[in-house]
């Protein structure tokens, strides 16, 4: 089977590049139908996407049966979360938001647009994909923080002489993750709206977390089962429907981290890499219909 389809969009042009699994979470967003028109190497002609062996199963699936008592538009199916980042398209967003932190000014609008393309790449179970739904304005000062902190750590370590100047830099910057997970939950929805979400962790427990994670670093390999429990406690606070929980374990976490950190020190592979570990990373979330009363 090919690694790569293309296909003709709804205004008749052709699309593609573009690999499988992309495809595949296109379908689930009925961005592609079963009428739409695909071609791989081997074919002949374009054909139909149902009539294409990878995704045949895409098509045949038919919706789970509608809960009695669920809300109308509800997320009614559990299982993993999927995460549909393309190689390249993560690796240079991601170039463009550190460059868009760094240098301060666009910081808030590279990140607002660098986290809704993220959450516009991750569906929901049952083919629903997210959306972020925020203005520059709300969160410019966040975005705008990540940056000053960059910028002061090294300032302050070599004004001080100490590394006082980097603990509280780190300090800093664990409260305004603890604040990007509070804004990125109580604005992201899927399409209908009916998803809403909010994270109810305290700053105290948050930095508690984040500082075991960072001294667990002395250990060599405890930090993957530090990041395990502190996922499933971010979890365990996320109110709202659908629920969530972290199914990933410490090992798996451990393993794909040194394959990634050896493999790009060759520098080519790093699109690839991120594409491979956002989309594992991401599968490790599960989603859940929340009990109806």
């Amino acid at each position: 089977m090919a690694d790569v389809y293309y296909y003709v969009d709804d205004s008749g042009r052709q699309q593609g590049p573009v690999a499988v699994e992309e495809i595949v979470a296109l379908i689930r967003r009925g961005a592609v139908r079963a009428e739409t028109l695909t071609w791989t190497a081997g074919m002949s002609d374009w054909a139909r996407a149902d009539a294409a062996p990878a995704f045949a199963a895409s098509f045949a699936r038919s919706p789970p049966p509608l809960r009695a008592g669920a809300a109308a538009g509800a997320p009614t199916t559990a299982g993993p979360l999927v995460g549909a980042f393309p190689a390249w398209g993560l690796f240079w967003r991601g170039i463009v938001f550190g460059l868009g932190i760094l240098s301060l000014l666009p910081a808030p609008w590279a990140g607002v647009w660098f986290y809704k393309w993220f959450a516009s790449k991750v569906v929901l179970p049952g083919g629903r994909p997210l959306r972020l739904q925020s203005a520059v304005g709300e969160i410019w000062w966040l975005f705008v923080g990540f940056g000053v902190a960059d910028w002061l750590g090294p300032i302050l370590n070599a004004a001080s002489g100490a590394r006082w100047g980097g603990a509280l830099v780190s300090i800093v910057s664990f409260v305004l993750s603890w604040a990007l997970i509070r804004w990125f939950c109580a604005h992201v929805e899927t399409e209908d709206g009916a998803t809403k979400i909010a994270f109810a962790g305290g700053v105290l427990g948050y930095v508690g977390w984040s500082l075991l994670l960072m001294i667990s670093f002395v250990t060599i390999i405890g930090w993957a089962w530090a990041l395990k429990y502190f996922m499933r406690w971010i979890c365990a606070r996320i109110e709202g429907a659908p629920r969530f929980a972290f199914n990933g374990g410490g090992f798996a976490i451990l393993w794909r981290t040194v394959v990634f950190t050896l493999c790009a020190i060759l520098i080519i592979p790093i699109p690839w890499l991120l594409k491979w570990f956002a989309n594992w990373i991401i599968s490790q979330f599960s989603a859940e219909p929340q009990a109806q009363s």
